[in-house]
């Protein structure tokens, strides 16, 4: 679920344009945030405890469904009631927080609180499904989830004329029909007398996970409202835009690591024991696949004229060369943040995210006030490089990687140095950017592929021996 919500926002990127105007964009994206943020501490994360102690227990059925059935459970008891005391002080908090009279708790808050809570719950699920390999019924959740939120969407959007509000309202109807269809296909998984053992120690790994995660959501997500105190709706909006056309690049990083993540994690488990020529082909396929979106982003965001003819989104083809670089570099957290979260460290990487997350409040302080959207990815750049660092240097103590420098560092350099002198080049020669896109496209595609060639055969004769 990880990667479904951006999924979800890229594919209706152009029909939102074409119906809400730039403030009310803004809005939406302010909202979204909130509701990501929101579904970090409504019920402790536990979700994220999932992850790795499924792995506890994997090898006793009825341990496994007694884990899922706690955890569902005691997921939907501490939602109800986080989500009851955040409708008494919700009002206070959004005036305290955003400066627009326009964003209001009511209906738009108390809507993102009911999307935060069954996203943590539906989420419990996909990632039991996803660790057991369950192919078949992940997929069907996965269906019902995304046809069921683009549907109401538009039916409470074009139906009924309800704007922003009908937005927030699909997305909750369609968690809801992802919700009820786990109570049908996994009967019993309600239980009011959950395993506290169990409970317990997930919990104490999540919570601890939680400062973490708000980190990551500031790195992603928090730079909107910063720029929201010191800007307008309506550039909050723009620099919306930019971020989910962005984040196609992070659409691959989850893509790929919510699909390799049980087999890298196989391999951690055999220490010395472990097939090395694997790991490396697993870690360089982390780094590859976002690579390859750069140019696809960078293509669509110097052509927007196609997604959107309001002239304040063409801004966003100054913007998209350095804003991809800027989510590249979160590629590198990711990455590293699998040792810690494999050695279950992560009181490790709540510390060393409290370090990067100095320097990144700092430069949206800093940044923001003087150059607006350019702020937030200067400062955001920041944070990331820092925690990418202190993420690799902390990972590598608790869980020895071996890799393959050359493609994970410096094949991604020279790629975005080739992007660059592109850019710098064409634009002086008098060139449009909507040219840029076209020419840097083919150029950096068939580059990036280059470079990967005998990556490429590594992985068929990894995978095809593997099916043997």
């Amino acid at each position: 679920m990880g990667f479904l919500r951006p999924a979800i926002y890229i594919l209706l990127l152009p029909f939102y344009l074409k119906v809400f105007s730039e403030a009310e964009y803004g809005l939406y994206n302010l909202m979204i945030d909130f509701g990501a943020f929101m579904m970090i501490i409504i019920a402790g994360r536990i979700s994220s405890a999932m992850v790795t102690y499924y792995y506890n227990y994997y090898n006793n059925p009825d341990q496994l469904k007694t884990y899922l059935s706690s955890t569902f459970s005691l997921t939907i008891y501490i939602s109800i009631l986080v989500a009851a005391l955040f409708i008494f002080g919700g009002p206070y908090i959004f005036d305290l927080v955003y400066k627009s009279n326009e964003v209001r708790f009511f209906p738009f808050g108390i809507l993102m609180l009911a999307y935060a809570a069954l996203s943590e719950i539906v989420m419990i699920y996909l990632i039991y499904l996803k660790n057991k390999k369950n192919i078949s019924k992940y997929i069907v959740m996965v269906l019902i989830q995304v046809i069921s939120n683009i549907s109401f969407q538009l039916i409470y959007i074009i139906g009924f004329g309800m704007g922003v509000e009908g937005a927030l309202l699909g997305m909750v109807t369609g968690l809801s029909c992802a919700f009820f269809t786990i109570l049908i296909l996994e009967k019993g998984i309600l239980t009011l007398s959950p395993d506290w053992l169990m409970i317990k120690t997930s919990l104490r790994f999540s919570i601890a996970l939680i400062p973490y995660v708000i980190i990551y959501w500031c790195m992603n997500q928090g730079g909107r409202i910063f720029l929201e105190r010191y800007s307008t709706l309506a550039i909050v909006g723009l620099f919306g835009a930019l971020m989910v056309l962005s984040r196609l690049i992070i659409l691959g990083i989850e893509a790929v690591i919510n699909g390799i993540r049980p087999f890298l994690y196989e391999q951690f488990a055999l220490a010395e024991n472990s097939d090395k020529q694997q790991v490396s082909l697993l870690t360089k396929m982390i780094i590859n696949i976002p690579l390859l979106m750069v140019p696809i982003v960078i293509l669509v965001g110097t052509n927007f004229h196609f997604i959107s003819d309001k002239l304040s989104y063409s801004q966003i083809s100054h913007y998209i060369c350095f804003a991809t670089m800027v989510i590249f570099a979160f590629v590198y957290v990711k990455l590293f943040y699998q040792q810690l979260i494999f050695a279950k460290r992560s009181d490790l990487a709540t510390g060393l995210s409290f370090i990067a997350l100095i320097f990144l409040v700092s430069g949206f302080l800093y940044w923001i006030p003087k150059y607006e959207i350019w702020g937030v990815l200067y400062a955001t750049l920041l944070g990331n490089l820092v925690l990418a660092l202190m993420f690799f240097l902390a990972g590598q103590k608790v869980v020895q990687v071996s890799y393959n420098f050359t493609h994970i560092i410096l094949i991604p350099i020279f790629t975005f140095a080739i992007v660059f002198i592109i850019e710098w080049w064409m634009i002086s020669q008098g060139y449009s950017y909507s040219m840029f896109g076209i020419v840097q496209f083919i150029i950096v595609s068939l580059l990036i592929l280059l470079l990967n060639r005998n990556s490429i055969r590594d992985y068929k004769f990894l995978f095809l021996n593997r099916n043997k």
